[in-house]
């Protein structure tokens, strides 16, 4: 059926159909955008416990402070991973963005 809308047809329901099925990636294009921009943040927030934890410690070098810094370097360890692969699709969903036309 998407396929019939597609046409390119001159006609107001074909148009409407056009935009409304472009809106739609828009959309979809954004909430990925939005989604993956506050997985970045929490990750960046994630990292920052770990440098916080590690100048605690080289202030104070406990044994509380040394548990705390493994805890941290173990969360910021896959904070690390989940931002590189959410950088890495950051990337391909503005190139695809792009591609549709939306970096206007």
């Amino acid at each position: 059926m998407e396929d019939l809308l597609l046409t390119g047809g001159s006609t107001p329901f074909e148009q409407a159909a056009t935009r409304r099925l472009k809106s739609s990636k828009r959309v979809a294009t954004m909430v990925a955008t939005t989604e993956l921009i506050k997985l970045l943040e929490e990750c960046n927030k994630m990292i920052d416990c770990y440098r916080e934890a590690m100048a605690a410690y080289n202030d104070n070098p406990t044994k509380q402070n040394r548990a705390q810094l493994e805890d941290d370097l173990a969360i910021a360890t896959q904070a690390l991973k989940d931002k590189r692969s959410a950088e890495a699709a950051l990337e391909q969903l503005m190139a695809a963005a792009e591609e549709l036309g939306f970096a206007e």
